[in-house]
């Protein structure tokens, strides 16, 4: 329990970290990876804490600003990555991760893309709501006038294998899982 709680609080920093560090490269972030890889690794629960606490501390100082009805959406949107993550793993469970990085990175890469996909059309149809008095409005300007909505699914496609497969042969090599 303990190496759990330890584990994730070093991931909740590096996403952090790596949301700071990038955040002049709109939306791509390697935070969904990392909630994805929490997820999975263990469990609904701490993927949970993880993500409040990042998007609290992620969407309370932000250079863009602070909106708290949009923070309370997109907090409830990263739980896609949460339950996918999750899924994943009762799909391939840890003691089958081999056959993850030899040949079903397609299947975590497709799981990547289809969570962002869903949590790009929750968050912007709701931020529309918020901001605009229409959801459709939220969803054209997903990708208009510029690509936000593509470049995150896009990127996520690539992220979140990535972040899975290295994060999971880390973590098993060091005794974690």
């Amino acid at each position: 329990m303990k190496v759990k709680i330890v584990a994730t609080a070093l991931l909740i920093a590096t996403a952090l970290a790596t949301n700071y560090a990038l955040i002049w490269l709109l939306n791509i972030k390697l935070m969904d990876g990392i909630i994805f890889l929490i997820s999975y690794a263990f469990g609904v629960y701490y993927g949970l804490i993880a993500a409040i606490i990042i998007w609290v501390i992620y969407g309370t100082l932000n250079p863009y600003g602070f909106n708290l009805l949009s923070l309370m959406i997109v907090i409830s949107g990263e739980m896609v990555y949460v339950i996918f993550g999750s899924l994943l793993r009762k799909i391939y469970p840890l003691d089958n991760i081999k056959s993850i990085i030899n040949g079903k990175l397609t299947i975590v890469a497709l799981f990547g893309l289809i969570s962002t996909l869903f949590y790009d059309l929750y968050t912007n149809a709701l931020v529309g709501i918020i901001w605009y008095n229409s959801w459709l409005m939220g969803l054209l300007t997903m990708n208009f006038p510029y690509p936000f909505g593509l470049v995150h699914e896009i990127s996520n496609l690539f992220l979140i294998p990535l972040v899975l497969s290295a994060g999971v042969l880390i973590m098993k090599r060091t005794g974690i899982i």
